[in-house]
């Protein structure tokens, strides 16, 4: 399951109770103030963890406790502080309040962030001790923990996306070049949520590539889950557009794909992009040879494959990892 996208309630722990005790010995039957003061409370810090992909892991679970803080004790013992709760979180979250202001973003991996933090433990009798007070019969409670509802967002962050029509080839583009075990299926939205894979080389580079989900007209206004799909395109490198040979136009569907990135966010036009040509081993010649005149950027940028025939991969790889190169 994908969950990009949720609600959590978080409470950090309470701090523990200052007590009110007194010295008694053998030979002190009444000593002075002995209460210790409170522990404070766990606060509640979040972490990435790179190997997460999404917020799956939270999907039954709405409220996160921190621990709270121990009482006081005899002795002027001070009570145990609460544990922190560390909660692991996808690289590329993003952090909201319930206005919508963005918080915190998560863009390093094991980056950490205290977002709760745990109250304050009260003070036991024996701070309360003074020069003209020598025995105070005051203690306080531990303040409570922060309590807050924050909105979590996930931007997916890779080197390259993978941006096309449902069913332009995607999919089995992915399955050939990297190591993940994609859904495919000859309909559209076979893929319904991004995909990561790595791309790794026999120098032992790697490049981590997102298949997002297939883009439509409309995308923009959130048409066919649009603005979901779109937003993890923001956090990726280089830009691959598949584009289908033998669909009923190519060259519509790669003017509606560059209109949909430009009405999302005009900047992503300005990112560097290669663009498959797919499925040239059904040799709709017609298509193809309209299609590389109309071609707007430059020709080495445009491949001819067959990602299901494994044709011109090697040459899209050799390219994509020169581009990466030069380009990161």
């Amino acid at each position: 399951m994908f969950i990009d996208s949720l609600k959590l309630k978080l409470l950090a722990g309470k701090g523990g109770n200052g007590i009110i005790a007194w010295k008694r010995e053998k030979y002190q039957p009444k000593g002075g103030p002995y209460g210790g003061d409170g522990g404070n409370g766990g606060s509640i810090i979040l972490e990435v963890d790179e190997h997460l992909l999404s917020f799956e892991k939270f999907f039954h679970k709405q409220i996160i406790k921190g621990e709270n803080g121990s009482c006081g004790g005899s002795c002027n013992k001070t009570g145990k502080t609460g544990k922190d709760i560390i909660v692991k979180i996808p690289l590329g979250t993003i952090l909201k309040d319930e206005d919508d202001n963005v918080l915190f973003e998560f863009k390093k991996k094991n980056e950490t962030f205290l977002i709760c933090k745990g109250g304050k433990g009260g003070r036991g009798n024996v701070s309360f001790k003074t020069a003209t007070n020598r025995a105070p019969n005051i203690a306080t409670e531990g303040t409570k923990g922060e309590i807050k509802e924050i909105n979590f967002e996930l931007k997916l962050i890779a080197d390259v996306g993978l941006i096309g029509m449902p069913n332009a080839g995607k999919s089995t583009l992915m399955r050939q070049i990297t190591h993940s075990k994609v859904k495919i299926g000859a309909y559209p939205f076979t893929t319904l949520h991004p995909n990561l894979g790595l791309v790794e080389f026999e120098d032992f580079s790697r490049i981590l590539v997102a298949d997002i989900p297939g883009i439509i007209k409309g995308a923009h206004i959130n048409k066919g889950l649009g603005l979901s799909f779109l937003k993890h395109i923001e956090r990726t490198s280089v830009l691959i557009f598949v584009i289908d040979s033998n669909s009923d136009d190519p060259i519509e569907d790669f003017q509606m794909l560059l209109d949909e990135l430009k009405i999302f966010n005009k900047d992503l036009l300005d990112r560097p992009c290669l663009t498959i040509l797919n499925k040239t081993d059904l040799q709709n010649t017609e298509n193809i040879k309209k299609f590389k005149k109309f071609y707007p950027f430059n020709q080495k940028t445009l491949i001819e494959a067959s990602a299901l025939k494994k044709l011109g991969l090697d040459i899209f790889l050799k390219k994509l990892k020169s581009y990466c190169e030069t380009k990161f």
